[in-house]
């Protein structure tokens, strides 16, 4: 009878931990999903929840705590779904990540001696960038916080330990002036951005017309962006890719470089300290590509081909116009990855070429790699980039070879 578990309270053995932080383990036949538990532990698990496949469970009691398991710092651990990692340590997370990676990577038919070791950016706390908070306001009450995954439930907090202490100074400021309280409105939302140069800004809802740009950090140098437009949320994060692309521009030495869903220039900027002769890209935000522009002629590239549009759709023109030469295309895309008409369009790529493929999402990444490897790219190295520290999410970089059909 389906629900005929849930209250029920069961022992287990937590074998491993999925994608998204949940412990796994077996009841029987049964897999079980077991928030807040580490493998090789044993726990006794209340079942939550019934499905056809699958029960989920909450720790009733940890009998025999893993090694690797902490307090957690943050007061709102297993309110807030953001920290799934809250309880063990950064290193043990790492290892986790980077074996939850290793499986994705399989699914695709990605060679294991292929993957290289884990990149682990520093700090594990304290490093997001950007901060984006809602209001709900009934009558005198404002709850100002994150939103939940209904999109109408606010989580309430006073400060978060993965946002820069900066950001979280000036928002515990602001919860303590109650004119500033009185000035929200329901279904409002404040966003804080940090840099080391601008400090901490801060804007309602939309960004105000007349926003200066502000001014990104990185091993590239100083990189101008605009105030509401994408940057990567941890700049240790960012140093690791650039670093992962210098080896690759060094190992390749590119005629063209192909910055496909350029942003704010980052890897063009990588392309250009370089001297890639050839600099191309792309991204459908024309305030990024017009810091893109900005910022390749601050490195004296103003040669640097930076247009507004779709990638996918601009790529043939790119390669018809450098047909001939040794190409190093970047593909950087949301978190729905490779469309369909990109995957047709990187085809073109001429023999010998050379694709690094960013994502943010192992699912669509591996559900791509697959798609490339089918289609003439040869695998050459991926590896996990723990971008977001303590939650379910990280990076994936990887690198394919175009070779002839």
């Amino acid at each position: 009878m389906a629900g005929s578990e849930v209250n029920r309270v069961i022992p287990l053995t937590v074998e491993k931990c999925a994608f998204g932080g949940d412990g796994f383990a077996h009841w029987g036949s049964r897999a079980v999903f077991v928030p807040g538990t580490l493998p090789g532990e044993e726990v006794r698990v209340r079942i939550t929840a019934e499905k056809k496949d699958f029960l989920r469970g909450a720790v009733e009691e940890v009998i025999t705590p893993s090694p690797d398991r902490i307090k957690p710092v943050c007061s709102m651990y297993g309110q807030c779904p953001g920290c799934v990692y809250g309880h063990c340590s950064y290193e043990a997370e790492n290892r986790l990540k980077d074996q939850q990676f290793r499986e994705f990577a399989a699914r695709a038919g990605f060679a294991e001696e292929k993957i290289l070791p884990c990149i682990a950016p520093e700090p594990a706390d304290g490093y997001r960038n950007k901060l984006t908070l809602h209001v709900n306001k009934a009558g005198a009450e404002v709850m100002v916080g994150y939103a939940l995954s209904d999109g109408q439930t606010i989580l309430q907090i006073s400060g978060c330990p993965l946002v820069h202490p900066a950001i979280n100074e000036l928002f515990a400021k602001q919860l303590a002036d109650p004119g500033f309280r009185h000035t929200l409105h329901h279904r409002m939302s404040l966003t804080y951005r940090h840099t080391e140069r601008n400090g901490v800004l801060f804007y309602r809802n939309n960004l105000p017309k007349g926003t200066s740009w502000i001014r990104e950090n990185t091993s590239c140098g100083e990189l101008s962006c605009p105030a509401d437009g994408f940057f990567q949320v941890n700049p240790g994060g960012v140093n690791a890719l650039l670093q992962e692309l210098d080896q690759v521009l060094q190992a390749f030495s590119p005629e063209v470089f192909l910055d496909l869903y350029c942003g704010a220039g980052l890897f063009s900027a990588a392309a250009a300290r370089a001297a890639v002769p050839v600099i191309c890209g792309a991204d459908i935000a024309s305030g990024s590509v017009a810091a893109a522009r900005y910022n390749l002629k601050q490195r004296g590239r103003e040669d640097a081909v930076l247009e507004e549009g779709d990638a996918a759709q601009l790529l043939p023109g790119m390669l018809q116009k450098h047909a001939g030469k040794r190409i190093l295309a970047v593909l950087d895309p949301p978190r729905g990855g490779i469309t369909g008409r990109m995957r047709q369009n990187l085809e073109a790529l001429p023999e010998k070429s050379c694709l690094v493929y960013i994502s943010c999402h192992p699912a669509t990444w591996s559900r791509d790699a697959a798609v490339l490897m089918n289609h003439g790219f040869t695998p050459c190295s991926a590896r996990m980039v723990n971008q977001f520290g303590r939650t379910a999410h990280f990076e994936i970089f990887s690198v394919f070879t175009r070779e002839k059909q």
